[in-house]
């Protein structure tokens, strides 16, 4: 089994053991870099995990831990040339040392890490859910209806003047307008907007159009959250709404294509030499 070598910035960083096996799935080895004030926290990582290596330091000096990570990226890679290295770290100074390993041939990344915030909002039992494949789109669509079609107008029981019981009795028709102002609307018969359309079936058109997009770029994906939307959207088309590129988002990342952590953006293990 080819081995996944997963580095941690500890002082950059504070990820708990289910962070690292969410951001790293297939992690085999785990190297945690720290400082005298991290051990503690070192040490709950250690006993949480069987293949755990802890690597203090306590020389000072800026980018003293971050030296030491890039000494042992080398020393791993030169060991282990087939392994794959994913430093896991905010620090963008590690973009330029992994960038240049890959030159050399070697399966290195970064991973950026932002802890989760639970609001308290998100506590509350969630609503239970409609009858839509899409509520977004349900909602889209009412506002497309409400522009188009006036509401019902109230009817009376008792005519409101002998003129208008006199037109009916004479067979007298309504103009178009009022007809349709009167008609009760049958909701059931009006089409769902086109993004709920889109989200039939395990695997729509739209995701796997994005699927085959993102297989064919190579190292050039992009990694910030909101580039990565506005990019989805674009291969879905002017047309698409947020929606659509919402429910192509979470598909991807259902299948394990792309991994969203924060503003940062990883794709593991579609492309394992995408760029930092």
């Amino acid at each position: 089994m080819t081995k996944l070598h997963t580095l941690v910035d500890l002082e950059n960083v504070h990820p708990k053991i289910e962070d690292l096996r969410r951001l790293v799935p297939t992690m085999t080895d785990t190297w945690v870099f720290h400082g005298p004030n991290q051990a503690k926290e070192a040490a709950r990582l250690k006993a949480a995990h069987d293949a755990v290596t802890l690597v203090p330091h306590s020389g000072k000096g800026k980018n003293a831990l971050d030296f030491h990570l890039s000494f042992y990226l080398g020393y791993v890679a030169a060991r282990q040339p087939d392994a794959s290295l994913v430093v896991v770290a905010n620090d963008t100074g590690y973009d330029s040392m992994l960038r240049h390993a890959r030159t050399l041939g070697f399966t290195v990344k970064r991973i950026g890490f932002k802890p989760k915030v639970v609001s308290v909002a998100a506590k509350k039992p969630a609503p239970a859910k409609s009858a839509s494949a899409n509520p977004q789109a349900e909602v889209e669509s009412m506002k497309i209806l409400a522009t188009k079609i006036a509401p019902p107008a109230r009817k009376s029981a008792v005519p409101t003047n002998k003129a208008t019981a006199a037109k009916k009795a004479a067979g007298g028709k309504a103009s178009t307008t009022q007809a349709a102002a009167t008609m009760p609307i049958d909701r059931s018969k009006v089409p769902a907007a086109k993004s709920a359309q889109t989200a039939t079936g395990s695997e729509s058109k739209a995701y796997l159009r994005v699927k085959k997009a993102l297989a064919k770029m190579g190292k050039e994906f992009p990694r910030k959250l909101k580039s990565f939307q506005r990019h989805v959207q674009a291969i879905l088309g002017k047309d698409s709404t947020v929606a659509d590129m919402g429910m192509v988002v979470r598909q991807l990342e259902r299948a394990g294509i792309v991994t969203i952590a924060g503003e940062l953006v990883t794709y593991w293990p579609t492309n394992g030499s995408a760029g930092a």
